[in-house]
């Protein structure tokens, strides 16, 4: 509750902020064209999760439900987690794709780019240069390890420098070639694990020596991601936790 009331007037500010280092990017004049492309769509994305955040503090409701628990993860712990699952190969009918890189952004959406090579299967010394950008989807707690996950949905991609590879499309386009790397990425990229475990059930142990004796309980957690929000290089979770009715644990078990 107390971080809601203070995000309701720093949130526009950052806001602001964003939008404006979003334009210094999108506007620097050795960009080729590609790569404002890449600004451009990162911009977007950007903005429209700010106004989603602010629109809220404007109606005088916190960023998160007042009863969840907040868990808060930077953008480089993220980008870290990501690189030790790449690279990703991806095969097309003539050009063999690897990313190799990933950066995240957490500036109003957590946007999540991948960088890497393009080569022509009978042209291997041609290379050039592709960026997919995509957005951390599914943000939830697996139910098995109590660990947070995310998807990576890759929604554009940017062939930036085609280093020649352009003469040999056969009739096609660089965003027919882009479009078909982006169909090819759906379901290929590895999910994230979040290195943040969320407890599932609190365990009270029996007590069996003494003279007080008493039998072990366990109380169930149903737990949720709720609310995601990303701001100044942080990804804020919120995770509602619904306790359960206990149980008594087994005669002879601890």
């Amino acid at each position: 509750m107390g971080l809601g009331r203070k995000c309701r007037s720093a949130w526009p500010t950052l806001g602001g902020a964003c939008l404006l280092g979003g334009l210094a990017v999108g506007c620097a004049a050795d960009k080729t064209g590609g790569e404002l492309h890449a600004a451009k769509v990162l911009l977007e994305r950007e903005v429209t999760g700010l106004r989603e955040s602010v629109a809220k503090l404007e109606r005088g409701e916190p960023l998160f439900p007042e009863e969840a628990v907040v868990v808060s993860i930077a953008d480089t712990v993220v980008k870290d987690f990501v690189n030790a699952q790449l690279p990703v190969p991806i095969e097309l009918e003539s050009y063999k794709i690897e990313l190799k890189d990933a950066v995240a952004t957490f500036r109003g959406s957590p946007s999540v780019t991948l960088t890497g090579t393009i080569a022509h299967k009978d042209h291997p010394n041609l290379v050039g240069e592709v960026s997919a950008i995509g957005v951390l989807e599914g943000i939830e707690v697996e139910a098995k390890s109590g660990t947070l996950r995310a998807g990576v949905a890759v929604d554009h991609v940017d062939l930036l420098k085609m280093a020649g590879l352009e003469n040999f499309l056969a009739g096609g386009t660089v965003n027919e070639l882009a479009r078909s790397v982006r169909k090819q990425l759906a379901g290929r990229l590895p999910k994230i694990q979040i290195p943040v475990k969320i407890e599932q059930a609190i365990d009270l142990p029996s007590v069996t020596q003494g003279p007080v004796r008493l039998q072990g309980v366990s109380m169930p957690l149903a737990v949720a991601v709720t609310d995601v929000v990303a701001g100044q290089g942080v990804l804020w979770i919120a995770i509602r936790v619904t306790p359960g009715e206990m149980v008594k644990a087994a005669a002879g078990q601890p």
